[in-house]
């Protein structure tokens, strides 16, 4: 009986340690948010002043649940485009992990619209939309 006590002990032990190893839900958030900010400062759409609509482009980011991009975030023309780019994949990527190691559900009814463009707006990039 002591053996088998000591067997459930040990096996207990290894469970809760291995889970351990697993980030919480809180924490994974944490990074996607901050890989979200990095993402947000690579663009310098924050720190670079706007003033010819020419010199940004945006790129789709992230993943909702049910499928589909997140969001859509706006960048200088002037930064490493192609290191910014594979950024946006990674978050892009972890993002669906996330969703699906947590069973992430989110607003499928809400399609995320496609800007047509984007203007410089108080020294800032801004996005444009056209109504249909």
């Amino acid at each position: 009986m002591k053996k088998l006590s000591f067997i459930v002990f040990i096996v207990s032990f290894i469970a809760v340690s291995c889970s351990n190893d697993e980030n919480s839900q809180e924490e994974d958030s944490q990074k996607l948010d901050k890989m979200y900010d990095e993402i947000v400062a690579a663009s310098l759409a924050n720190s670079e002043p706007c003033t010819n609509p020419q010199e940004w482009s945006y790129v789709a980011t992230g993943a909702k649940a049910c499928g589909g991009y997140a969001t859509y975030v706006v960048y200088s023309k002037k930064i490493d485009t192609e290191k910014f780019l594979e950024k946006i994949k990674k978050y892009s990527d972890a993002q669906k992990e996330y969703n699906k190691k947590w069973g992430a559900i989110s607003d499928c009814a809400m399609l995320v619209v496609e800007p047509t463009g984007i203007k410089c707006s108080e020294g800032k990039p801004v996005l444009t939309y056209s109504l249909p």
